[in-house]
């Protein structure tokens, strides 16, 4: 029993009430609101039901209406009569907010309420600011404001309080758009807005008040501020409560005191912190701050933002009596107010937040299911069950898995130490100081910029950690994939169910393998796989893009981005635009702008380039480093079958692949409702199928050789229209006489035929990684003596050469002939070590031209014993069929000329002498040849036929010689670029001005 009650004394405070607290109350009749209104007729009422329904009510409602002309005023009267609004004060539309309050306080008021006609309070909103000054004992409050609610959304926060960084940043102690669930505490505060805030009568009449030299905005900081250094409390207190509309930022309410309202909130704000603090920041950093700030609201496309901070800078600078008498209002500038203050690296760290966050919506909105529901949505009782789907894996992880798997495994043969070359591939630069070197040295002999594809691979290698080696193979592994996942998104945005758009995005990149696209090295046909479905998805936003002003250039802005991308791959892409831009102005002119954007940007990032292709118009037709390709037959009729390449791949892998594709096409046209539909699907498999026929058969001249066309940007044309008719089935949501879903399970094993190809064969084709045998002669070419190679080959057809440096071949290197402006003086030498009749002065002609070695295969012994009688060689054996030939006078490329005689640097330095030499290089002739020896600039010889430098007397040191670096033509690209990327980024606004969907 005992037990019983003691255990029963222990439980016993649960049923004892707390002793109420012993707080002195204030008497809500101590308290004068005053109530400023402007033009307020759309949001007046509310104000007044509001206010209206206050409980507890102020003793007096004081409302000052500043020359309203709306209506507002007869709203007000009808108030007054009725007895809600105590006096009413008439005002001007010049008059500020702070004079407008002044105007209406007494001597007598204990309490300030001040309420801007656009705060609408909630009945507690008075009571709980007045508990919060009775607790605390706090001079100055500041209550939560809150956005105006939407129908079926939960109330957002707004602010709670300000502070204000050193250049005039607005600080909250809240993040905007917050949902407000009473998470936030009281705290002290710097200041905050004046809507709302509650004023002890005495604080107010020390201080003097609101400043009028801060007519709108910035008011409420800069009098919390003085507040706090008078030592008077000043906090916030969240349990009080306004709705703030924000009308004059949302651009609702055109003041006649501020026609931009962000030209009045900057210029308040350069004076409070130009007046406040122990070390105001002087005038003229605040002032070259604006214009900092106005050069970047031109990049985010908000030149109103930029001309308001500009004529704001002005006004600041104008009126620096203002700020003067700003700074006399301080009653005690010695406290230190530093904790309410951000810190000096706030802008920093605020900026990464709103990037995190930024890249966190971008995440969650990639990732968010299709229905569009959250997972507190989808975990709800509204969807307590329902049946759900669940997919062990999605059809686009099946595709990416497969493509990424096989993709590793065939580069299996190219992890073997060596450089992975062929087809259309070079070797990649050593690393990426020489990719960039390889961006910015322009071609010899040709005028303008070096190929702009060429700074897009120095920018790609820092993906690949500065190695360009390294980007080759992740590119070739990975090609297939991002073309795959690029048809992917740009299906997707077409809304096509996700099942087709996998197995027709792994078609796309079945297409990119078996086309050879990968195993050949074709740059420009893998770049325009994974750009062309983005472009095409550009396009497509672009015309349905209903945004006007800045927000209407971001589609075109990326459409201009991906058609450049396509440009640089292959400049016929432009061409195409061009013209297909023309059609669609001459169809529809309202979009003459945005085609003057999309085609304009890309020319304007390739102008650097056009006297090249002005010069050699061929260029255009084809793909990067044309000259790279072996002169192998023509595709021909084998296009039809997809074997536009020799890549590597069993022929009947591509016939039943493009067989599946081309049925897949035929049924699908022939189910098409439309006659036109089915005459549009003809013109897109026919007319680049054609055009590819024809070009294939040409050889056009490029910068001092022959190259062909680019075929594979038709043959992907080609594969666009073949599967055009399954997306238009898929889109129009017809029901053809045939099953899709065997259709679609068809192309499915084409691909899976593909990927799986591609793995079990590898690099297997032009694209190798076998390195020279003949290693010794890669170290005397990259030594100091920079020597050519000439390689002559006898084969069936007739005699091929090609020369090789330590430059070459590298990237870029197949823009142009190799021997380039010494073409004639090798194809001369290469007709004398064929021809049998061997020149005495043989070793001459070829240290003139900086040869170290000759390389002969397929000659007879009576063509290799004729060389053999040149004196000066020396002959050593490779393998059966090769010879290589050594020049015994150890050439350079550079010699020094003293009188008739020409002394070769052997070890790259240049002894002094007593007399004045010249110095002449073994380079095709060009204006932009520069040579320095040691911290010396040599003066260039005018000579048209070779390359000569004056060498004075008494000089020394290191030689280097290179072209001159085209420093303006890349300068000018990346200006474009980022005229790109500002276009095509989100436009900055305030919050809309359109109240949709606002609770009444």
């Amino acid at each position: 029993m005992t037990s019983h009650v003691a255990s029963q004394d222990l439980w016993s405070w649960i049923d004892e009430e707390p002793e109420a607290e012993q707080i002195e109350q204030i008497n809500p009749h101590e308290v004068t609101a005053i109530l400023v209104t402007h033009n307020a007729a759309e949001w007046l009422p509310r104000q007044l039901r509001a206010l209206a329904a206050l409980n507890p009510r102020p003793g007096r409602l004081i409302v000052v209406d500043n020359g309203s002309s709306d209506g507002s005023r007869a709203m007000l009267e009808e108030a007054h009569v009725m007895g809600l609004v105590s006096r009413l004060v008439p005002g001007t539309a010049e008059q500020g907010f702070g004079e407008a309050v002044a105007s209406a306080v007494s001597k007598q008021d204990r309490w300030l309420w001040l309420l801007h006609d656009d705060s609408m309070p909630r009945p507690d909103a008075l009571g709980q600011l007045l508990r919060g000054a009775a607790r605390t004992g706090a001079a100055v409050l500041v209550p939560k404001l809150l956005q105006p609610r939407r129908r079926n959304y939960p109330e957002t926060l707004a602010e709670l309080g300000q502070s204000i960084t050193p250049t005039g940043r607005r600080v909250g102690t809240v993040e905007v758009g917050d949902i407000d669930q009473d998470q936030e505490v009281s705290q002290r505060i710097l200041g905050g807005s004046t809507a709302g805030m509650l004023v002890r009568g005495d604080a107010w009449h020390q201080l003097g008040g609101l400043a009028p030299e801060l007519p709108l905005h910035r008011d409420g900081v800069d009098f919390g501020w003085r507040a706090n250094e008078a030592g008077y409390g000043v906090i916030t207190w969240p349990d009080a409560a306004l709705t703030h509309r924000q009308s004059g930022r949302t651009g609702e309410r055109r003041s006649a005191l501020a026609p931009d309202d962000h030209e009045m909130d900057r210029l308040t704000a350069l004076r409070v912190v130009a007046s406040r603090g122990p070390k105001p920041p002087p005038m003229a950093r605040l002032v070259v701050g604006s214009w900092i700030r106005a050069a970047g609201f031109l990049l985010a496309k908000s030149p109103r933002r930029a001309q308001a901070e500009l004529r704001a800078a002005r006004r600041f600078a104008a009126t620096q009596d203002q700020v003067t008498s700003l700074a006399a209002r301080t009653i005690n500038d010695r406290v230190d107010l530093s904790t309410l203050l951000p810190s000096r690296w706030w802008p920093v760290r605020n900026t990464f937040d709103r990037l995190g966050t930024d890249l966190a919506e971008r995440y969650r909105d990639f990732t968010t299911p299709e229905t569009g529901l959250s997972i507190d949505e989808m975990t709800g009782d509204d969807f307590a069950g329902v049946p759900t789907r669940r997919r062990l894996l999605a059809p686009l992880s099946i595709m990416t898995m497969v493509l990424l798997v096989c993709g590793v495994v065939a580069l299996r043969t190219l992890l073997n130490p060596g450089e992975a070359f062929g087809g259309g591939l070079l070797p990649a630069p050593t690393g990426f100081l020489a990719a960039w070197q390889n961006a910015l040295t322009p071609m010899v002999g040709a005028a303008g910029s070096p190929a702009p594809w060429l700074g897009f691979g120095a920018v790609l290698s820092l993906l690949s950690f500065g190695y360009p080696q390294l980007l080759v193979l992740v590119a070739l592994a990975l090609a297939p994939l991002f073309a795959g996942l690029s048809a992917h998104s740009f299906l997707r945005q077409l809304e096509v169910a996700r099942t087709t758009a996998a197995v027709l995005s792994g078609i796309w990149a079945g297409a990119v393998i078996l086309l050879g696209l990968v195993t050949t090295g074709d740059i420009g046909g893998m770049v325009l796989a994974i750009a062309l479905p983005r472009l095409a998805a550009a396009i497509h936003r672009m015309y349905w893009d209903s945004s006007s002003g800045a927000e209407a250039l971001r589609a075109p802005a990326a459409t201009a981005w991906w058609l450049l991308v396509a440009a640089v791959a292959w400049p016929l892409m432009w061409v195409l635009a061009a013209l297909g831009g023309a059609v669609w102005i001459w169809r529809d002119r309202q979009f003459l702008p945005r085609i003057l954007i999309v085609v304009g940007l890309p020319l304007a990032f390739l102008g650097p380039w056009l006297p090249t292709l002005w010069a050699w118009p061929g260029r255009i037709l084809t793909g990067p480093d044309p000259m790279a390709w072996p002169d192998w037959p023509i595709a021909s009729l084998g296009m039809i079958a997809g074997r536009i390449l020799p890549s590597g791949f069993p022929v009947w892998v591509n016939v039943a692949f493009f067989a599946l594709v081309g049925v897949a096409a035929l049924y699908g046209t022939i189910q098409l409702a439309s006659t036109r539909a089915r005459l549009v699907v003809f013109g897109l498999i026919g007319i680049p199928l054609v055009l590819g026929l024809g070009l294939s058969r040409l050889a056009v001249p490029v910068n001092g050789g022959d190259a062909h066309p680019l075929i594979s940007g038709w043959a992907l044309l080609t594969l666009a229209g073949l599967l055009t008719p399954v997306v238009l089935l898929r889109l129009r949501h017809e029901k053809p006489r045939f099953d899709v879903k065997a259709v679609l399970s068809g192309l499915t094993v084409g691909g899976l035929i593909a990927a799986s190809t591609f793995a079990v064969v590898g690099f297997n084709s032009l694209v190798t990684n076998r390195g020279s045998q003949l290693s010794y002669v890669g170290d005397v070419v990259a030594s100091a003596r920079q020597t050519r190679v000439l390689l002559i080959e006898n084969t069936s057809s007739g005699l091929t050469w090609n020369v090789v440096d330590a430059a070459q071949p590298r990237w870029g290197t197949g823009e142009r002939n190799p021997a380039g402006s010494f073409h004639q003086e090798f194809a001369a030498l290469v007709q004398l070590f064929s021809g049998g009749d061997v020149p005495e002065d043989l070793t001459t002609q070829l240290a003139s031209l900086g040869v170290s070695h000759v390389w002969m295969s397929g000659f007879s012994a009576d063509q290799l014993a004729a060389v053999g009688n040149a004196a000066g060689l020396s002959r050593s054996l490779t393998d059966d069929n090769d010879v290589l030939w050594t020049v015994v006078d150890l050439p350079s490329r550079a010699q020094i000329l003293v009188g008739s005689s020409a002394i070769a640097v052997l070890d790259g330095t240049v002894e002094a002498s007593e007399i004045d030499r010249q110095l002449r290089l073994a380079e095709p002739p060009d204006g932009r040849w520069t040579a320095r020896i040691g911290e010396t600039e040599l003066t260039r010889v005018e000579d048209d036929s070779a390359v000569i430098f004056e060498i004075p007397a008494g000089v020394s040191g290191e030689l280097s010689w290179e072209l001159k670096p085209n420093i303006a033509g890349m300068t000018w690209q990346i200006v474009v670029v980022l005229a790109i990327i500002g276009l095509a980024a989100p436009t900055i606004g305030g919050a809309s001005g359109a109240r949709r969907g606002l609770e009444e």
